[in-house]
């Protein structure tokens, strides 16, 4: 069987975005600070940006994992 994968809390998603995002941390750091692959915390850090684009431009925000549009789609229907 295949193994299960692992699911991060929305806390830790954001402790690893905003470290990097504000400078504190490199992306290599906040991997190795938080147990987060590199390339996951480069996806969150595109859908927060998203998110906040998103809300900027009036739009509902994207939720964690989900693409602004898929999230728009689903608040029409």
């Amino acid at each position: 069987m295949g193994k299960q994968r692992k699911t991060w809390s929305t806390d830790v998603k954001e402790a690893s975005v905003s470290s990097v995002l504000r400078g504190e941390l490199g992306v290599a750091e906040a991997e190795g600070q938080h147990g987060v692959n590199e390339s996951l915390i480069h996806t969150w850090k595109a859908q927060f940006l998203e998110a906040g684009r998103a809300r900027v431009l009036g739009r509902t925000a994207p939720v964690w994992g989900l693409p602004a549009l898929q999230v728009i789609a689903r608040t029409r229907a």
